[in-house]
């Protein structure tokens, strides 16, 4: 239809020959990106409805839509930047004038290699992470963005961004160079238990954490399964959600630090066990219920048998507390300085 539209147009013949090169040119663009966007889809589509059931399935199909996405709107850019240049063309002539062709040809292939690095790293880099200090695991240069991002969205007035970091160090770190150090693939798997993840969402013979978390915030957490749990925003925001719902009940408490330290003994040990311990310390002389340090922390709770590691419940509960408000959370304190307006 183009091309009868420009012979009855009566155009100079140099007019016409472009204009056929453009629509050659075009349909040759939008078969390419129908072809890459295909595969994009098809990505995205394996990425969100396949069941992988714990293999890096889902990493892959994630790699697999980066790439074609990244590819795409580099071809496009190039097209844009270039339009007179074709790569079929080029590699033609160079059979023909191999020095002039060839140099051309790996000139364009290197802007277009150049285009879709940097595409990629504008994709796979957290925003917020330039503005991260070194020092911190490795991991977290990709993942502490997004539980910030998830603290805003769903607790803004959090009274202290450091204490989530820490508790995530607390929860996947073995040490900081570890593999598994703020990995969304931190996992313990016991004759016990199950945990994996950011916040290690854990089950036992006795209770699904997961499933609770889904029972409550069934539309949050759409999509996150024991089948593919290795979501790091999904990770993220269910720790969010059970740190505040473990914060926000709590009254009768000194300030918000000692409000933070028990929220922490609340996602350990239960809001039950946190309510007996309490209760104990209540009961005791000089034991103030309203705070944790010295106090609550002291009370009887937890078993004291063994539990893991040669360590008692009680000692478990009482460390998971002091390590992330005292151990670890200064490495996170500049999370805590006032953000401008």
């Amino acid at each position: 239809m183009l091309i009868s539209l420009i012979r009855r147009a009566r155009l100079p013949e140099r007019w016409q020959r472009r204009l056929q090169d453009w629509r050659r040119d075009l349909r040759g663009d939008l078969v390419r990106l129908a072809w890459l966007s295909l595969v994009a889809g098809f990505s995205l589509l394996a990425l969100n409805r396949l069941p992988w059931a714990g293999t890096p399935g889902d990493l892959l199909s994630a790699l697999a839509f980066v790439l074609a996405a990244m590819t795409l709107l580099s071809h496009a850019l190039r097209r844009i930047l270039l339009p007179r240049v074709q790569l079929g063309e080029l590699a033609v002539c160079a059979q023909r004038e191999p020095l002039s062709a060839a140099i051309a040809f790996a000139a364009v292939l290197l802007f277009k290699a150049c285009l879709l690095f940097a595409f990629v790293l504008l994709f796979i880099m957290p925003g917020h992470a330039a503005a991260l200090p070194a020092g911190l695991p490795a991991n977290a240069y990709r993942n502490l963005p997004l539980v910030l991002s998830e603290q805003r969205s769903l607790w803004p007035d959090h009274p202290a961004p450091s204490v989530l970091a820490a508790q995530i160090e607390q929860e996947t770190c073995p040490s900081l160079g570890s593999r598994q150090c703020w990995s969304e693939r931190a996992e313990l798997k016991t004759a016990r238990e199950h945990g994996v993840g950011l916040g290690q969402v854990t089950r036992t013979a006795r209770f699904d954490t997961l499933a609770d978390l889904k029972r409550q915030h069934g539309k949050l957490l759409a999509g996150w399964s024991w089948s593919r749990p290795y979501d790091a925003r999904l990770q993220a925001r269910a720790l969010v959600l059970q740190d505040k719902r473990c914060y926000q009940p709590l009254s009768g408490v000194a300030n918000a630090e000692e409000r933070l330290a028990m929220a922490l003994n609340c996602y350990n040990a239960g809001p039950g066990m946190l309510a007996i311990s309490r209760s104990r310390c209540a009961a005791q002389t000089g034991c103030d219920p309203a705070r944790w340090f010295g106090h609550v922390e002291r009370a009887e709770g937890p078993s004291r048998r063994v539990g893991y590691g040669q360590r008692s419940f009680y000692t478990i509960s009482r460390e998971y507390v002091s390590n992330i408000m005292l151990k670890r959370r200064p490495r996170y304190h500049f999370l805590d300085a006032p953000r401008p307006a």
